[in-house]
């Protein structure tokens, strides 16, 4: 049976069909943490897949577009909102008690919700994450505020919310940080299979947090999903006084794509940090170098 979660979820900046699908997330994600800490069989991913479609069960949204289908599931014709959800993002780690999470992103569905799912991150009304580690914490924004609730397992709600604001100075070394002539900081956390776990750790700590192309990608190369993991967690970090970057000086909100499953490499830190990191970038590019970011890097996009 899916848990109930209680959580002050109302967005009032935005129109009131929020609140609602917020809290069904809220309620999905509550579910998910105990189903994770209980270690209920099944693997983790469709364990939270399930959670969530169970909470989105009555959600007053056009289409919700999963990571696992190549199109949006058409939902409720006339809705305002279509939703793009990650129910689990990073669960390889969990084995080895590292977070996971869960990332998403609400946005006005228009007169084609599948097209809404394309345009720019800037059209987003609301979006978030979850961490689930030692505790679960989910980090909400409207794209003029960005909060955190921590999750009471006891009572299966989440506590009231907490403003964030992201710190201007990296707690390991300062922006500048570098290793073995490398154009990534000391500080990076990329090492974390889970985005959620590292947007949450810029936004309380500070510092960089890159996800870098890969390479052979059939999807433009790049670290993370677009629409299910880049733009919302950049409204967040942007909405905290960050900045999130492609690490090519475009920012993540203001790129559209054809491709629901476009990827893009992310850097999100503090508006100082990620200029320092962009500048090193733009002098390794022009040096002839192989930066992380580089068109034609080791790790090209």
């Amino acid at each position: 049976m899916l848990l109930s979660a209680r959580t002050e979820a109302t967005l009032p900046r935005r129109e009131p069909a929020v609140g609602p699908v917020v809290a069904a997330i809220a309620a999905a994600a509550a579910a998910t943490a105990g189903a994770l800490a209980d270690a209920v069989p099944g693997h983790p991913e469709g364990v939270a897949r399930r959670l969530f479609a169970e909470a989105l069960g009555g959600a007053d949204v056009a289409a919700i577009a999963w990571p696992d289908r190549e199109e949006p599931e058409p939902r409720r014709r006339g809705a305002a909102l279509v939703l793009a959800l990650t129910p689990l993002e990073g669960a390889d780690d969990l084995d080895g008690g590292m977070p996971a999470g869960t990332i998403f992103s609400l946005r006005p569905a228009g007169t084609d919700p599948a097209d809404a799912f394309r345009a720019s991150g800037r059209t987003q009304v609301a979006a978030g994450f979850v961490t689930y580690g030692p505790r679960t914490l989910l980090t909400l924004t409207d794209g003029t505020a960005t909060t955190t609730r921590i999750l009471d397992p006891r009572s299966g709600a989440f506590r009231p919310p907490v403003s964030l604001c992201i710190r201007e100075t990296s707690p390991r070394g300062g922006p500048d940080a570098t290793r073995r002539g490398e154009t990534a900081p000391t500080d990076w956390t990329s090492s974390l299979a889970s985005l959620s776990a590292g947007a949450q750790r810029v936004l309380t700590h500070g510092g960089l947090h890159l996800r870098p192309a890969d390479i052979g990608h059939d999807r433009d190369a790049g670290g993370v999903r677009l629409v299910h993991a880049a733009a919302p967690v950049a409204l967040a970090i942007e909405a905290a006084g960050g900045t999130a970057t492609d690490g090519r000086g475009r920012a993540i909100l203001d790129l559209a794509t054809d491709d629901l499953h476009r990827r893009t490499p992310l850097a999100v830190g503090s508006p100082r940090e990620v200029a320092s990191l962009l500048r090193r970038l733009d002098a390794a590019r022009d040096a002839g170098g192989s930066p992380l970011f580089a068109p034609r890097g080791l790790l090209r996009a």
